[in-house]
């Protein structure tokens, strides 16, 4: 193409399973033609242009978004798990101080159960103890009943503890488990697959862009950028930062220096 010339576009098929409208997706691709504006080249939307733009909606896509779907599952265990492991050194402060105190109280009752007993077993061996010894010991006695009570009672509180500090720490490490099998999964799968987020195709009198799949629309302009720069006449470049890298890494609309030196390449520009 002349680069003393304007590349005009017009919107083909657009699948409804994107969930983009025609307004957003022509929004995205002047904004993906401005990275090639200069002084020779604009973009410019027209009804009859030759140039058509198709979002197709294949397997391609349908793989992108279970990916896109298996990755926040991923994220969403591991930020559970996080939040899980921020609870743990409390509860388990929590767990400490309640045992310390349960064992405290518990060697504390033990002794005066003991006491108790010993006094009760040396009024016995006399034959029974005098009034005010009796009423004394069941005093005594009902304290214990109560002391233990008291015992009891902390005793099921460190209990309560004790499980539900085990019961996070298990959940913790089954969400971790998970995330990572489904890592696994996911790296072992996208290993195998050959993605092509589009293509451009010139065949006769006819010219189109077909957008196959991209992971969000942060990155759906770079893209189009790239299939754009084919219809210009751009070829890929070794640079992977570059918008005509043969394999896009980037999100960043931009062009590289390789980029600027392909574009000067069809333009003649000095």
């Amino acid at each position: 193409m002349s680069c003393q010339s304007v590349l005009k576009y017009r919107i083909g098929t657009l699948d409804p399973r994107f969930g983009i409208t025609r307004e957003e997706f022509q929004r995205f691709i002047d904004e993906a033609g401005g990275v090639w504006a200069s002084n020779q080249i604009s973009l410019k939307y027209d009804r009859k242009a030759k140039l058509r733009i198709n979002l197709v909606y294949d397997t391609r896509q349908e793989v992108t978004q279970r990916v896109i779907t298996i990755r926040a599952g991923i994220s969403a265990r591991m930020r559970e798990a996080d939040l899980i492991e921020s609870k743990l050194p409390p509860l388990k402060r929590n767990f400490h101080a309640l045992e310390g105190a349960y064992s405290d109280q518990s060697a504390s009752y033990k002794q005066a159960q003991d006491s108790y007993n010993q006094e009760v077993k040396k009024w016995n061996i006399r034959g029974g103890a005098p009034e005010a010894e009796f009423s004394a010991l069941s005093s005594e006695r009902q304290s214990l009943r109560k002391q233990h009570e008291l015992l009891e009672t902390e005793r099921q509180d460190l209990a309560r503890s004790t499980d539900e500090f085990n019961d996070l720490v298990k959940k913790h490490n089954a969400l971790l488990t998970d995330a990572n099998a489904e890592a696994s999964a996911l790296n072992s799968g996208a290993a195998g697959i050959q993605f092509e987020e589009g293509g451009y195709v010139r065949a006769g009198s006819e010219e189109w862009i077909d957008i196959f799949q991209f992971e969000g629309k942060g990155n759906l302009p770079v893209i189009l950028a790239h299939e754009l720069g084919h219809a210009l006449g751009m070829k890929h470049n070794a640079n992977p930062s570059s918008i005509m890298s043969p394999l896009i890494h980037t999100d960043h609309l931009a062009l590289t220096a390789e980029d600027q030196d392909g574009l000067k390449d069809i333009c003649a520009l000095q």
